[in-house]
């Protein structure tokens, strides 16, 4: 037994001196890395910054998602890329910016495409397919090279002069059009005795049918579809544009590919290029060699020379704007929460601050509410539109632009607004509410598991859920949904001065068109973020004017189940990050019972 003590104790003692040795090596890399940085920083200040762009190839890999405005994260280790860095932002006027000035930059040789990690909405997708067409046009060559495609990313490299696709990959190019499938556990939930008390206000409210259903409603399926279709009809139509295909092309592809598959062994990648959506297929070798073989290079097995797109952004000039008169840009960027700005995620707490920013800045004439967001908490957004409202009792005026989406909790946001511009594959509407209450007294009651007591009021009884649901609270839970409703419903109806009897045609949770919330009267005009500008701009009367928006820099936390995270399959990535501001708006320590939030504006329904 001494000897087993004495080999336990060994050991012991050999995992706490290698704890220390880790702790200590750790500690010192942190500070090596930490120096190599702040030196490296103080000798760039003495390099040119000057940029080569004379005989170069841009070459264009944008890796991060598609946003309106990206939010800095001080993190040190990001440049280094040791741990991995959070979800990378890519500015929408950014990626226009390079692709519109390199099209027309007689410096650069061409263009060298990869998307395979951008992702983006259709609306700004179809801005990116329509500027490289452009750049195309005006006799830039573009190489795409993929090792696999979706719908949203072939649109944009098939504007491509050649889209080449690895010989090896396993990906293929499959551009099958867009989908909506979800999972609904109706049973699972009544098999595992939970009770998902669900108060739905608005019949096409989908959102909560995934605790209700076990299929989808007659009522989602037709809103989804009478949404989407007019979309995909755009992406068909750019996506033969680009490659020179006879109309109808593409959907002939995607209705008969199984069978083109199978006329071609099943290889994927084979039957891309037999019905030619895609131009070659290459090893990494290959495509460095005919890289090379086109464009030269100074060394044996280097790839041409060139610059990337975040290079050549900075060589593009930067319009110095000394206007007082200034607009302000607020941004309303995912989804609608409490509390700071973060990636995905709309904090009304640093929204609102912006807002007062503006309103305590004579020089600011105007605010344009920038909105990419498809909803969220209810109360969050009332503290959004408090703010805007006491901006305009000042005698300055709110428009708001809509992005990509601008749904439910993103059109509460809208409600103050005197001019309210979409464009016309903005997806908005959703107007409605609902809330969850999960009940799992019936699970514990089979489980063995009771609770009892007493209270000195009867309030006290009702609203203790340890108990289960009552007809009480069920009832309060209710009425309290359709009261958020009808508060919605009115503010829509006030600001666009119209009966309440006729928001509540076009509202009742479904989604809409740009196009056709302008027919419904729910957005006044149909264009861009500069056009809701130049509007604003006019109506003020100002002679010259700079446009700006505030800055949100996070402060950088080592996280340990980030750096776990990151390190996960990007399927599982893409949805953490996508429910970031769910996380905070249904698991926050405050209780949060009624959301205005749309389900049907994930990303995976549009790949």
């Amino acid at each position: 037994m001494k000897k087993v003590k004495s080999i336990i104790s060994f050991i012991d003692v050999l995992l706490g001196r290698f704890r220390k040795i880790f702790i200590n090596a750790f500690t010192v890399l942190f500070l090596l890395i930490l120096t190599v940085g702040i030196f490296t920083s103080i000798g760039s200040l003495f390099e040119s910054d000057e940029i080569e762009t004379k005989d170069m190839v841009l070459y264009l890999e944008p890796n991060g998602v598609i946003v309106d405005k990206a939010i800095t994260r001080n993190d040190p280790f990001e440049e280094f890329e040791i741990f991995g860095s959070s979800t990378n932002q890519i500015e929408l006027e950014n990626i226009l910016k390079v692709i519109n000035n390199a099209g027309a930059d007689d410096n650069l040789k061409a263009i060298y495409l990869d998307v395979d990690n951008l992702r983006a909405y259709y609306t700004s997708a179809l801005k990116i397919a329509d500027a490289l067409y452009e750049a195309r046009e005006n006799g830039k060559e573009i190489i795409a090279y993929t090792s696999g495609l979706g719908t949203t990313n072939y649109l944009i490299a098939s504007q491509a002069t050649e889209i080449i696709l690895e010989k090896d990959a396993y990906g293929s190019v499959l551009p099958f059009g867009f989908s909506r499938v979800r999972q609904y556990q109706k049973d699972f939930f009544e098999n595992i005795k939970v009770d998902m008390n669900v108060y739905a206000a608005g019949d096409f409210k989908s959102g909560p049918e995934g605790f209700t259903r076990n299929d989808m409603s007659e009522t989602d399926r037709l809103a989804w579809v009478e949404f989407v279709t007019p979309v995909w009809e755009k992406y068909k139509s750019r996506m033969e544009k680009g490659r020179g295909f006879d109309a109808g092309t593409i959907q002939y592809i995607g209705d008969n590919y199984h069978l083109l598959a199978t006329e071609n062994g099943g290889d994927d990648n084979e039957t891309a290029l037999a019905v030619g959506l895609v131009d070659k297929l290459m090893t990494r070798q290959e495509i460095r060699n005919y890289m090379i073989e086109k464009f030269g290079s100074e060394e044996d097995y280097e790839w041409p020379e060139g610059i990337s797109g975040r290079e050549y952004l900075s060589t593009l000039d930067k319009n110095e704007n000394k206007s007082e008169n200034k607009i302000a840009v607020i941004h309303v960027e995912g989804a609608i929460v409490t509390g700071a700005i973060d990636f995905n995620t709309a904090g009304s707490g640093g929204i609102v601050k912006n807002i007062n920013k503006a309103r305590d800045d004579e020089n600011v004439k105007g605010i344009i509410l920038r909105v990419n967001s498809p909803g969220g908490d209810v109360y969050a957004s009332s503290m959004i539109t408090n703010a805007l409202e006491e901006f305009q009792s000042t005698g300055r005026p709110v428009f708001t632009s809509m992005g990509d989406i601008a749904a439910s909790g993103g059109v509460w946001v809208t409600t103050t607004s005197e001019e309210i511009w979409a464009e016309d594959t903005t997806l908005t509407g959703s107007i409605g509410v609902y809330s969850i209450v999960p009940d799992v007294s019936p699970l514990e009651n089979w489980a063995g598991i009771n609770y009892d007591g007493v209270s000195m009021t009867k309030a006290g009884d009702i609203y203790d859920l340890s108990r289960g649901m009552n007809e009480e609270l069920n009832k309060q839970f209710r009425e309290n949904t359709e009261n958020f409703y009808k508060e919605f419903v009115t503010k829509v109806a006030d600001n666009r001065n119209m009966e309440y009897s006729e928001v509540l045609k076009f509202a009742g949770g479904r989604i809409w068109r740009g196009d056709k919330a302008l027919e419904l009267g729910l957005i006044d005009n149909l264009g861009t973020l500069d056009d809701a500008i130049y509007s604003m701009v006019a109506q003020l009367e100002l002679e010259d004017y700079k446009v700006f928006s505030y800055d949100t820099e996070v402060e950088f936390e080592f996280n340990l189940n980030l750096l776990i995270q990151n390190k996960l399959p990007s399927q599982i990535q893409d949805l953490l990050n996508e429910i970031s501001g769910l996380n905070r708006m249904f698991l926050s320590e405050k209780d949060r019972y009624v959301v205005a939030y749309c389900f049907d504006c994930g990303f995976k329904n549009f790949e």
